[in-house]
């Protein structure tokens, strides 16, 4: 046989040469569908009794839990008296072997499952899945987000209502409803629009009667004569005071740090120091910008901060699930995703690549 025709009637593979179309070839694998065919006939123990038991409602089109096994403390919701499963939920539960999903009466697979659940089409619901997947196994608590104050059984003060109010007018954020029901609120929005008008006009607001005569006095005019004046207890040991003058001046080689000795610089750093610094827009930002809406996904708490789903406490993060060819928000995107928040906490940014790489950026604001 010449070299050529071996080469027409043969394979390579990766570990053997075998001749195609030949006695052996056929008995070969014949033994290998013999092998697998046995090893798929093999029974298989599973423990049925450990799983929920849920089926699809059309119209609904949610998962009907019928019967609960195990802790579901974290999963589902309630509607009409029935528990039902988000997608998420469902998908998560069939992965960890703990759901049986029926589909009129038959039993699902979790890819029948993937495709009824997230669609044959590209939707942002497999990143969320994804995210949702990967943090609730590494020990979060993933829950649908729910924008909610948190404190409406808390009764807020005069300074509250004025917080409320500039936050709005500042950075345009929602006044909270308890905020709004306090009998403070109308009272101080009303001096608050005072204090605005007397600002625009440039008028000078009376000295109250009622204030400390020893509070700084903002409202006088101050003349400056380059010189400070000498207190009393300067005057009676004038030689105490220059020798302290001029002790200042020698460690700290400057004059000028005396001045932080004295009673007027005490009371207006400690005056300052109450004060809450605000941030105003950039002034510069493109105004034909476009500016996405975006949505939040989920709220994140720890494992070890007691979560309760009846009465949950404020999350610890709120996510902002990004697809594989979505941009990154912008700075104006996340302050207004920021400032949609009835209670404002930390936004943590998730992106899902093209390898279902997940990766994780924290905002803070202040």
């Amino acid at each position: 046989m010449s070299a050529l025709k071996v080469d027409k009637n043969s394979q390579s593979g990766l570990k053997r040469t075998v001749p195609e179309g030949t006695v052996e070839e056929a008995l070969e694998l014949n033994k290998l569908y013999d092998d697998l065919r046995k090893q798929l006939s093999l029974p298989r123990t599973d423990r049925l009794g450990g799983r929920a038991l849920a089926t699809w409602d059309p119209d609904e089109k949610a998962v009907h839990v019928l019967r609960k096994d195990g802790k579901f403390g974290n999963f589902g919701y309630s509607h009409g008296g029935r528990l039902y499963l988000e997608f998420y939920e469902a998908l998560f539960l069939l992965e960890m072997n703990r759901l049986q999903l029926e589909y009129h009466t038959m039993i699902m697979s979790i890819e029948q499952a993937y495709l009824l659940l997230l669609g044959e089409t590209p939707t942002p619901k497999c990143s969320e899945y994804l995210v949702y997947a990967h943090l609730t196994r590494i020990g979060y608590i993933l829950v649908k987000h729910q924008n909610i104050p948190f404190y409406d059984n808390i009764e807020p003060t005069e300074a509250d209502c004025a917080w409320a109010l500039a936050l709005n007018v500042i950075n345009n954020r929602a006044i909270p409803e308890n905020v709004k029901k306090s009998p403070h609120f109308v009272k101080v929005k009303k001096e608050m629009k005072y204090v605005k008008q007397c600002i625009i006009k440039q008028q000078v607001q009376k000295q109250l009667s009622e204030a400390d005569s020893s509070s700084i006095n903002f409202n006088g005019k101050v003349v400056s004569t380059g010189k400070r004046k000498i207190t009393i207890d300067e005057a009676e040991n004038l030689p105490v005071a220059k020798r302290r003058c001029l002790e200042v001046a020698c460690n700290q080689k400057s004059f000028l740090n005396c001045l932080k000795d004295e009673p007027e610089y005490k009371q207006f750093q400690a005056t300052f120091a109450k004060f809450d610094i605000i941030q105003m827009d950039d002034a510069t930002i493109n105004a034909e910008e476009e500016v996405r809406t975006l949505h939040i996904a989920f709220d994140l708490y720890l494992h070890n901060d007691g979560f309760k789903k009846r009465s949950p406490k404020p999350p610890t993060f709120r996510l902002l699930i990004l697809g594989v060819h979505e941009p990154f928000p912008t700075h104006s995107e996340i302050k207004n995703l920021y400032n949609l928040q009835k209670y404002p906490v930390p936004i943590l940014v998730v992106t899902v690549g093209e390898s279902k790489q997940i990766q994780a950026f924290v905002y803070y604001f202040s």
